[in-house]
Formats: C-alpha cells, structure tokens, sequence
C-alpha cells in the first residue's frame, strides 16, 4: 500500500512541472485578456514580452508544491519519530508504555504500524504481569522457606544442646541428620524448572496412615518440647487413613508445632481425630496465650501463611479458632 503512494506522489511530481508550466502561460495569458477587455484595447499576447511573468508565476507554483509536500513529508517524519521514541522508551524503560493513540494519526500506514505497535504493547503488558505474578510467588515462596528451614534449624540446636551436654547423643545424632535431610528435601520440592508459579508445585499424593505418620514427625520434636517443658498427646485411630502428600503435610505440620513450641507459651498440645460420616477430622489443640486470628496480619506471621495455604494444596479443610485460652486447628478430609 505505501510503495503505491510513493509511486503516485512520484508520478505527480513528475506531471507537475509541465502542468505548472501550462497554468502559468494561460494565466498569465488570461490576465492579458482581461486587462485588454477592462481597458478596450485589443493589444496582441507577446510570450516574449511576458516570459518573466510566467517563469515567475512558475516558479511560485513550484514552491509552493515542495512547500506542501515538504509538509506532508514533514509530518510522517514526525509520527514516525513520535513511534521510534516510543520504541526506544519501551526498550529502555521497566513500566511498558500506554497505547499509542491511533486516532490522531494522518496517515493509514502509520496507523497500520502503530496498531502493530499496540499489539506489541499489549503482549509485553501481559508478559509483565505474568513475569511480576511469577516474582511475587517466587519471593512468597522464598519467604517461607527461610521460614520453614527455621524449625529444623532450631530442632538441630537444640540436640547440639543434648550432645554437648552429654545427653541422648544417639537420638541427639539422628536427629540432627534427619533434619538436614529436611532442609535439602524442602530445598529440592520447593522448586520446579528453574521457576515458581502456581502450576508448577510439585504435589504427590499417597495413603498414609495417620497415627504412624504424626507420631513420626512428633519425634523428631520430643527433644524441643521436653526442652520447653511442653507435653505432647496425641490419640489417633489406626484406621484412619489420609491420602497426601508427604512433604507438604510433614511442612504443615511441622509450622503448626513450631507455633506451639515458640509463640503459644503453652505447657500442653493435644492432637486428636474425630470420625464423622462424611469427614475425618484432625484437631491440634494447645493452652497458651492464643492470638488474633484472622485479624492478624499473615503476610507478616509467614508460619500462619503456611498453615493457611498449605491445606488447600492437599485438599483440606482448615479452621483456626484462638483466644486468651488457647488455639485450636481442624484439619478436615473428605471421605
């Protein structure tokens, strides 16, 4: 479409000077005409007495198209600048620029280029937004594995503290090197393909028996607890099988207690289960200080962020009630 144009401003350019040059000579011819009516004589048209008339006029005619076209070439320069600057900006800038407003251009082609350009906008619009969504899960999910290494961090010191004073060093030993298993096993599930986002956490579910599984994850926590002088009970049906998620679960778990041991103040923590027809439900019940929940600020309380989210990965329900008296959390499964 535009070599078109270029090819019809060419040709007209070309027509223009004889054309020109032909308006010149009859208006200048008119003019004579008109004077020797006005006047009455009937004085003979002379070209050569009239050329520097009509080169004139001529010449004026020739300015005055190369002052419009100059224009026209002017303002497609201008609008053509106008995109690159603002391709420049694109390039140079983190915010994406806004759309370019198409209705104030003169010209198709370089309104076909800026709608390509706006097309351009909008993919690299939708690519930030999905690029700072996948950031934002990236630095949540950071978060919450410095959060979460904590717990088997503090569980590894405090068996330092049994070893050195000479106390149950074998189970001190053991627990220690299952932690650091802990630490490299959240490590490794944590990501997936160099990235994270909502699609790519890794969840393997499979059944487990709830009674072996909790009062594995309880062991490694007795140290702590007896350290802190909390009594820990738990009573649980055999029977009662949930299908999880190992990791995600034991992570669940292991931010529930470890709001017990550091933040509840508590001397005690029951966790039961209770069957009914159509759920399994699994209560872990403390008598410390409690908190506001949901008040509380989670974004802030990165353990209570975990506890919150974490369910729904696995397909539970959760409740948290808390006050002055203590804190209770319902695990729901559906049957």
């Amino acid at each position: 479409m535009f070599y078109k144009k270029v090819y019809l401003i060419t040709l007209i350019s070309i027509l223009f000077f004889p054309f020109a040059f032909i308006v010149s000579n009859y208006t200048v011819y008119g003019i004579h005409v008109l004077y020797n009516f006005m006047s009455g004589t009937d004085t003979p048209f002379k070209s050569d007495e009239n050329y520097i008339y009509i080169f004139s006029l001529f010449f004026i005619l020739i300015l005055l198209y190369v002052y419009f076209l100059s224009k026209t070439l002017k303002n497609i320069s201008l609008e053509i600048t106008n995109l690159s600057k603002l391709i420049r900006d694109i390039a140079e800038e983190q915010d994406i620029s806004d759309f370019v407003s198409i209705s104030s251009l003169k010209f198709d082609e370089i309104r076909y280029l800026s709608e390509s350009i706006n097309i351009l906008i909008e993919k690299l619009q939708y690519n930030q937004k999905k690029y700072n969504e996948s950031e934002e899960i990236r630095k949540k999910y950071l978060d919450q594995l410095s959060h979460d290494i904590k717990t088997p961090l503090s569980i590894i010191n405090i068996n330092l503290y049994y070893i050195q004073t000479g106390k149950n060093i074998n189970k001190a030993i053991e627990e220690i090197t299952k932690n650091v298993n802990i630490i490299s096993t959240l490590s490794d599930r944590i990501y997936h393909k160099n990235y994270l986002n909502s699609d790519s956490i890794i969840i393997k579910k499979e059944p487990v028996v709830l009674t072996d599984f909790l009062h594995q994850i309880l062991q490694k926590w007795n140290n702590a607890f007896n350290h802190k002088q909390i009594q820990c009970n738990m009573n649980i049906d055999s029977s009662i099988i949930w299908v999880l998620d190992k990791i995600w679960f034991e992570r669940l778990f292991d931010n529930i207690l470890q709001n017990v041991l550091y933040h509840s103040k508590a001397s005690a923590v029951e966790i039961k289960a209770m069957k009914e027809k159509k759920y399994e439900r699994l209560i872990i019940v403390d008598n410390g200080i409690g908190f506001d929940y949901p008040e509380k600020d989670l974004s802030n309380g990165k353990g209570l962020t975990i506890i919150k989210e974490i369910p729904s990965l696995l397909e539970l329900g959760i409740s948290i009630n808390s006050d002055k008296f203590g804190t209770r959390i319902t695990l729901t499964h559906n049957i």
